[in-house]
């Protein structure tokens, strides 16, 4: 497998460097950023398997950055994993509600934490270049459990378009 590539959003040098020593030990080509307008300028030129991003930088922030991974087709999967301070709770919540997938409070998580938990996140999702599964059913009245799923989803009883009288046809599709 490729080596997977973790960009580290944090101003605090320190940090930073900790993280990146951490990661690159672990095998991952890692790119760092010292706050959110440098992430972005880094996403825009380099594919990333997953963020570290702190919250509270200098110039523009985690959660705007956040917003604008979520906005961007090209980004909008990549997993983010926050990095917070104690007492920021509800902004934590808010970048959850925005897509990141989980967050690690700094003054209480050491580098190998950390390491675990990119590795744990990027194991959870599918091979980077495995294409993801998608089916196409074809529903018809009282077969199998379509009266269930047509109940449970309040759908109209007719399993047809009425217009062109083509069969509906589900087509169940993997969120990445």
């Amino acid at each position: 497998m490729a080596e997977r590539r973790i960009l580290v959003v944090e101003d605090t040098d320190l940090l930073r460097r900790m993280y990146r020593d951490r990661l690159v030990q672990d095998g991952y080509d890692v790119l760092e950023a010292a706050d959110g307008l440098a992430a972005l300028s880094i996403l825009r030129e380099e594919h990333v398997d997953l963020i570290l991003l702190d919250l509270i930088m200098p110039r523009m922030g985690g959660i705007e950055v956040l917003e604008a991974v979520s906005a961007d087709p090209r980004t909008k999967g990549t997993p983010v994993i926050v990095l917070t301070n104690l007492g920021e709770e509800g902004t934590v919540e808010h970048a959850v509600s925005l897509g990141a997938v989980d967050y690690l409070i700094k003054n209480q998580t050491r580098p190998a934490d950390v390491a675990e938990k990119v590795r744990l996140t990027l194991e959870s999702l599918c091979a980077p270049d495995a294409p993801l599964a998608s089916f196409k059913v074809f529903l018809t009245d009282h077969r199998g459990d379509v009266d269930c799923l047509v109940d449970h989803a309040g759908l109209k009883r007719r399993l047809f378009c009425p217009a062109c009288e083509t069969d509906i046809v589900l087509e169940l599709v993997p969120v990445p």
